[in-house]
């Protein structure tokens, strides 16, 4: 299996891939690609750097051959710079997203506040509240919960991406 599609809260349809997915008996989890992407991104950076420190800790104790590592050091380079590359991409469209969410949680919060405020000042009825509520509140929790979550990994992916890329 590929893919499913799912429906969310407020009747959207999405549409994730399976490795998006967690079941459980009770609830279905679906992980933002964002999300995936980014752990795959930390996690391959850190293998790298580890990678180029063990051969850098080969070459001083003289366990290989210089011309070895000059190939391998090139080679781990070469895969380093790519996946900074992808981080780079990765965290702008993260960032992107961010933006996307940060806007509609403003709309929908102006929107609640405001069906409030005509409440307060008796335009709105207690039942019109309570539907403004109703289907604003649930599609906000979720947003603002995706909010946190990328503003958190954004700053993770950025702490293993370099401030400058210095490999001899």
């Amino acid at each position: 299996m590929e893919g499913v599609q799912v429906e969310a809260t407020g009747g959207i349809i999405l549409t994730a891939k399976a490795r998006q997915m967690a079941l459980t008996p009770k609830t279905i989890t679906i992980s933002p690609e964002w999300k995936l992407e980014s752990e795959d991104i930390i996690s391959e950076l850190t293998l790298l750097r580890k990678r180029v420190g063990a051969l850098e800790s080969l070459k001083d104790s003289r366990e290989i051959d210089g011309e070895i590592y000059s190939e391998l050091l090139e080679s781990q380079k070469t895969g380093y710079m790519d996946k900074v590359k992808l981080a780079t991409a990765l965290v702008n469209s993260m960032r992107s997203r961010l933006a996307e969410i940060t806007g509609q949680i403003t709309s929908l919060t102006r929107y609640l506040v405001n069906a409030k405020l005509d409440h307060k000042s008796g335009e709105l009825d207690e039942d019109s509240l309570k539907l403004a509520q109703g289907s604003i509140e649930p599609s906000l929790r979720p947003l603002i919960a995706e909010k946190n979550d990328l503003t958190l990994s954004i700053k993770v992916v950025e702490q293993v991406l370099p401030s400058k890329v210095s490999i001899n």
